[in-house]
């Protein structure tokens, strides 16, 4: 049976709604590719930007360890270093200012119980007769550094009869560069001397609870 005008017309109608309808859809797919390049564009401009900070924040603190490096010979060794270089050279006279009277400084001292095992070390002694100073030193002091510090001097005071501290007043200090939140003011809350150790100039200065502990 022939097909007539108007079922052509009906079937070309159709042919021309689904043409539109397929450039429809490829619009609407070129659109979300388009947000979907833009978005992803977006985000590695973002990446980029954020491993560029990382990349400069690395770098800072890269400069910073050369420079801790340089001055104190090592991370491994910047207690050490600190200790001979800087508070040993100035912490006995300031401290014996205060009218103290120490007469020996000892670096590195290390306890030891009676069957050889570790008891606890002091990275720096100063001592007379009657009084001894306990100093930890440290880059950067938190507050659980302070919390050892304490623990340490109990431990000394509770082994006396090994540690030499018999019958001596046994004081407390701390020395360092930096101090977290907290603790400056913990430590002296706790009876403890400051020693502050500035950085660019190998000086320091020393800060005096108002209540100085005895242990």
């Amino acid at each position: 049976m022939a097909t007539s005008i108007e079922e052509i017309q009906e079937i070309l109608a159709g042919l021309g709604r689904s043409m539109v309808e397929s450039d429809k859809r490829r619009e609407d797919m070129e659109r979300v590719l388009a947000e979907s390049r833009a978005e992803t564009e977006r985000i590695m401009k973002e990446l980029a930007e954020t491993q560029k900070a990382t990349e400069q924040s690395i770098d800072r603190m890269s400069r910073k360890v050369d420079k801790m490096t340089d001055k104190f010979g090592g991370l491994n060794n910047s207690v050490g270093q600190l200790v001979q270089m800087v508070v040993i050279p100035g912490v006995k006279e300031k401290m014996n200012i205060l009218g103290y009277n120490f007469t020996m400084a000892t670096v590195e001292k290390d306890y030891y119980k009676a069957d050889g095992k570790s008891l606890t070390e002091a990275d720096l002694l100063l001592e007379n007769c009657k009084d001894v100073m306990v100093i930890e030193v440290k880059t950067t002091l938190t507050l659980e550094d302070v919390n050892h510090h304490l623990r340490r001097l109990e431990i000394l005071r509770k082994n006396e009869n090994i540690t030499g501290m018999s019958g001596k007043v046994m004081y407390a200090a701390i020395a360092c560069i930096r101090f977290k939140e907290g603790a400056r003011e913990y430590a002296v809350e706790n009876g403890m001397y400051l020693i502050d150790i500035e950085e660019d100039t190998d000086r320091i200065g020393v800060v005096s609870p108002e209540t100085v502990g005895k242990w």
